[in-house]
């Protein structure tokens, strides 16, 4: 009798034993699947913040794009303005021997270097004017 009791208690035991073990796996397995969960969500929020950043980027690649188009529209039009006032220019001088004379001469004190301050890029679009701290025929 006392080995049947033995027995029995033994074999309580050992199912006791392995329902805790298997309460320990369930749980392992239960936070695991809980910990991917999670993140997968961080993943897909960030992947949704990156989708947003990569529109914003589009939409600033398309406004300046825009932009650069204007800009070059608009350099055309002044390299042509250029290029027509010049033709002009040259054909006054050759119809007027005045005209020639003058545009012949060497430019004024001050005007080349005024030109070439126009050239160089400023802050905005302001026209940059000539420095008037020189003193003519400089």
């Amino acid at each position: 009798m006392l080995a049947k009791l033995q027995s029995k208690a033994l074999g309580a035991g050992v199912l006791l034993l392995s329902l805790v073990a298997a309460y320990f796996y369930w749980q392992r397995v239960t936070d695991q699947r809980d910990a991917y969960r999670a993140e997968a969500e961080r993943q897909r929020s960030r992947a949704e913040i990156l989708q947003e950043h990569q529109q914003w980027q589009r939409q600033q690649i398309e406004t300046l794009n825009t932009a650069m188009a204007e800009r070059d529209r608009k350099l055309s039009a002044i390299a042509e303005d250029i290029s027509a006032s010049t033709a002009a220019l040259d054909q006054l001088g050759e119809q007027n021997a005045e005209i020639r004379a003058w545009l012949d001469r060497d430019l004024p004190v001050g005007i080349g270097d005024w030109v070439r301050e126009l050239q160089r890029p400023a802050d905005g679009d302001a026209v940059q004017r000539p420095d008037s701290t020189r003193t003519p025929h400089q």
